[in-house]
């Protein structure tokens, strides 16, 4: 099945599953570099850096770059937010690459491309990329759009004990009614040309 052949009137568990919680983590020991999605709601950015300090502690990582400026819904800087916690654990000013200006996902992967290509961190590198799980199908719907003729391998990373994990998004409602509205934002961005169909 095609994402803009799902049922938007009946989206079941089962295609939530497909469509949001098809990403699985890869192992890994070292990078070039290491991306933590902004997010405007703290507990889940607070979720993403506590996944990226437990890899920065752990991996040979040689730079982190902090995505998100202050966010449609936002009230703080995301990615000054997150700068000031990895100082904070002893990751060196000179290693942290930052993205502020951005409020949409898709924003953030147009600018911190712009950043990883003045640094030399795209082509033949390795990436990894902390977000949600629920948040990765469309973040790779558009990097593969946006990377089209580059050798990079990413790595895809996320606590998988999670405030929006599958389990909990399938007993609670606002987040079940969460998990809908990024399905069919997927599909709209696919309808309106912005990022190609996927299989499920």
């Amino acid at each position: 099945m095609l994402i803009t052949e799902i049922n938007q009137e009946n989206i079941t568990n089962e295609t939530i599953k497909r469509v949001l919680f098809a990403t699985k983590p890869q192992d890994f020991q070292e990078a070039d570099c290491l991306i933590i999605f902004g997010c405007h709601i703290k507990p889940l950015l607070d979720e993403r850096l506590s996944k990226a300090i437990e890899l920065l502690k752990t991996k040979n990582i040689n730079k982190v770059l902090v995505t998100g400026g202050v966010g449609v819904n936002g009230d703080f800087n995301e990615s000054e937010y997150m700068k000031e916690h990895l100082l904070e654990i002893g990751v060196k000013e000179r290693d942290i690459l930052i993205e502020d200006k951005s409020t949409t996902t898709e924003e953030n992967i147009t600018n911190f491309i712009k950043i990883l290509k003045a640094n030399n961190l795209l082509t033949n590198k390795t990436i990894i990329l902390v977000s949600n799980q629920i948040h990765f199908r469309r973040i790779g719907m558009e990097l593969k759009k946006q990377l089209q003729g580059y050798n990079c391998h990413l790595i895809y990373q996320f606590k998988e004990d999670s405030l929006v994990s599958f389990d909990k998004v399938i007993t609670d409602n606002t987040l079940r009614e969460l998990a809908i509205n990024e399905i069919k934002k997927i599909i709209r961005f696919v309808q309106t040309g912005l990022i190609d169909d996927e299989k499920i």
